[in-house]
């Protein structure tokens, strides 16, 4: 025998001696009938709700208006209360335009730009303490310097250089900016004694040295063609470095 035959016959000696109750048909009967009863009086109980709610906007819509409501009595004129109407201008007498903003104030509430008395705008960032305007390539100078004179414009063997110089109490700066096609490197713009050193200037290899006068300078080229050399003397040597990383031509 095998094990569904096994549970067969263990479920039905279970069940064997159990019998039905001999009222158990009224009783399905009876219980059919209450849940039957339950469901209409609920049924009816929400038609007589939406009835109810149905005949409030009919009741209203035929309710006679009380005297003296506000929506009867509500003036209907466009004319404000707290603004007199607008006079007719007198025979002869032209028109005055209407008044912009708020009543009787005649005149814009936005005053006229006017302007500024001051002197030349701010400085651009980095452009340090020095009196003056800087060119447009140049962005940081050392406090306390001025210009000596525009910069100065001058051409050799095919090179053009621009140079400019700025002078203080404690020191002074020159920047010589040269173009020419024949630039092969910083060692073309030095102007040292001496066996200069090495470093760089925005990632750009650069040579510096010390001049016979107490100044130091550094050279690189910026871009092909293109060389700058930055010397500084005095206290603004120490920021030597900082000059030339401001130098973007």
């Amino acid at each position: 025998m095998d094990l569904e035959s096994e549970l067969r016959n263990a479920m039905a000696e279970q069940v064997a001696g159990t019998s039905a109750s001999p009222s158990l048909v009224a009783d399905v009967k009876r219980r059919h009938r209450r849940r039957a009863a339950r469901i209409r009086t609920a049924a009816g109980v929400a038609a007589a709700s939406v009835a109810a709610l149905a005949l409030v906007p009919a009741y209203q819509s035929f309710r006679a208006t009380p005297a003296g409501n506000s929506e009867i009595t509500r003036p209907t004129g466009t004319v404000s209360a707290s603004r007199p109407p607008e006079r007719s201008p007198a025979p002869g007498l032209p028109a005055s335009p209407p008044s912009k903003g708020r009543p009787g104030a005649g005149v814009s509430s936005k005053p006229d730009a006017h302007p500024s008395s001051g002197g030349a705008g701010p400085r651009g960032p980095g452009a340090g303490g020095a009196i003056g305007a800087l060119p447009g390539w140049i962005t940081y100078l050392p406090d306390g310097l001025a210009a000596a004179g525009p910069c100065a414009v001058t051409g050799d063997a095919g090179w053009e250089t621009t140079t400019c110089s700025w002078r203080g109490k404690t020191g002074w700066v020159e920047i010589a900016l040269v173009k020419g096609g024949g630039l092969t490197g910083p060692k073309d713009l030095m102007k040292t004694p001496g066996i200069p050193g090495r470093t760089s200037v925005r990632g750009m290899p650069a040579l510096t040295g010390d001049r016979p006068d107490s100044a130091r300078q550094v050279s690189w080229l910026a871009r092909p063609g293109v060389g700058v050399t930055v010397t500084a003397a005095g206290s603004a040597k120490d920021q030597l470095m900082r000059i030339a990383e401001g130098v973007r031509p």
